[in-house]
């Protein structure tokens, strides 16, 4: 290897896509070339799987968009031949998107109005199955109104009726059709409206198990189920059914060596097969089959072989500083231990992208650190999408030292008013609020134990708090001997 050829592979690391935009459909759903299924993520293709567990970042919009996109769907069938993909008809129930099929939030708020979620929202999850049934068994026909199909069906033996006989004609055709529902959080701005929304589509997920070729699939975030207090009787059978989108260090490192392996790019392919060579590893496979069994998707002793030949053994001079295969997932996880792809590609882009590195390196270790700081950033950044509260919570507790005791959180929240604030905003209807008003304690005390739910803070044995690197850098908190913040 020369520096020319190492500079080439940092090229192509800098150019890598991190899947911050991923939608479900349209233009930013999943290419071909980005698939990378470790073998325990397969739950989130298959068809009888109804709940996909993951957090933001860890990919559910991703593999809603593989399923729903022809040539991702065909890709995958070819891996995963046991699942049925290539008689699949995927329609999308819900993504929060529009000129997608799915049905958007006004026209929920239309056939649902605040207060009646009990006895309409399950007609209009029934009415958006069959509408997907319809749709797919006569795909040039216009579709109708779910306003006008919600008036024919308010008898549900009319429903029943017409869903078993369109089940009976597409099963006839030996094809199924998946219904997806992705960004469910963003079917209501209230707490109430919310739980109640999503129960009802939760039973009629559970209700559809018996029909031929009915399938519906419902990416969540973990969170989601535990702080709705979702009242669905048969929950804990559909949860234990469910795919959790977790990201071990070993599938975070095969993903970027299999992303780095299908750039056609001619001097960074031709670097990184030499790079290969040279330690003694095969080439990357041409199908997505035959990747999950090359060594770089699932050896960690390859793996480590591989990027130390990239990035140096250690952190420093020796291994107290840690090695450079191990940090980024250690210093990427969140409260439960958690690394997303989107922020482990993140580090490694911007890791490339830092100027300081010897000619006999891709990255270094100062470009790692470097990467922290910058996925920090961005993951803090895509949380406020989620929770566009998250910023005006973490401002405050800027400069404080962590571990830290609960009392020095509250005081830095109250100096500057911030529930007060956020509940300001969201009682006009800008957010869901970080918990439900109406819950029993103290508010401090319940904004405590949401950012603990959702992995920004952690619960040390002796009481006292703690952030992750991942959010703590972006934030500005200070922690003795950890990554100083830019």
């Amino acid at each position: 290897m020369n520096e020319i050829e190492y500079t080439a592979i940092r090229q192509g690391i800098a150019a890598l896509d991190a899947s911050a935009a991923h939608t479900a459909s349209g233009e930013s759903r999943a290419k071909v070339e980005e698939i990378f299924a470790p073998e325990h993520h397969a739950g989130a293709l298959d068809p009888n799987a109804i709940i996909v567990l993951g957090a933001r970042g860890a990919g559910k919009s991703f593999w809603a968009g593989v399923l729903g996109g022809d040539k991702t769907r065909e890709a995958a069938a070819e891996a995963y031949p046991n699942l049925g993909l290539s008689k699949l008809i995927v329609k999308f129930g819900f993504t929060g998107m529009s000129n997608d099929g799915s049905i958007s939030r006004q026209t929920i708020d239309a056939q649902v109005p605040l207060g009646q979620e009990a006895t309409l929202a399950p007609r209009l999850w029934r009415c958006v199955v069959l509408r997907s049934l319809i749709s797919a068994l006569k795909p040039n026909a216009k579709r109708a109104p779910i306003s006008e199909m919600m008036q024919e069906y308010a008898d549900p033996e009319v429903w029943e009726n017409d869903c078993e006989d369109a089940d009976q004609r597409v099963a006839q055709k030996g094809q199924k059709v998946l219904v997806i529902f992705d960004a469910l959080d963003s079917i209501a701005m209230d707490w109430e409206r919310l739980r109640a929304l999503t129960d009802a589509l939760l039973e009629v997920a559970w209700s559809t198990r018996g029909y031929r070729a009915i399938r519906l699939k419902l990416f969540l975030r973990p969170d989601q189920m535990h702080d709705l207090g979702l009242r669905f009787v048969e929950l804990p059978k559909l949860m234990a059914g469910a795919t959790n989108l977790n990201w071990s260090g070993v599938d975070l490192y095969g993903m970027l060596f299999a992303r780095l392996g299908a750039l056609e790019e001619p001097s960074t392919k031709r670097a990184f097969l030499n790079l290969l060579n040279a330690e003694e590893v095969k080439p990357p496979p041409k199908t997505l089959k035959r990747l999950r069994n090359w060594s770089l998707s699932h050896n960690s002793s390859v793996q480590r072989r591989v990027f130390r030949a990239m990035a140096g053994a250690y952190m420093g001079r020796s291994h107290k500083k840690g090695r450079t295969y191990d940090w980024p997932i250690r210093h990427l996880a969140d409260g439960h231990g958690e690394v997303t792809p989107r922020s482990f590609l993140t580090l490694m882009m911007e890791a490339a992208r830092f100027s300081q590195v010897s000619p006999d390196q891709v990255i270094s270790a100062e470009g790692i650190r470097h990467g922290l700081r910058e996925a920090s950033k961005v993951r803090v950044n895509q949380l406020d999408l989620e929770f566009p509260w998250i910023k005006r919570v973490l401002a405050p507790l800027s400069g404080l030292q962590v571990p830290c005791a609960a009392y020095q959180i509250s005081e830095r929240w109250n100096e500057t008013g911030t529930i007060p604030a956020i509940m300001k905003r969201a009682t006009s209807g800008e957010f869901l609020p970080p918990f439900n008003p109406k819950s029993e304690g103290e508010e401090d005390v319940k904004l405590r134990a949401t950012l603990v739910r959702i992995g920004v803070l952690m619960t040390r044995s002796d009481e006292r708090f703690d952030m992750p690197d991942l959010f703590r850098v972006a934030a500005r908190l200070l922690k003795k001997g950890g990554v100083t913040p830019s």
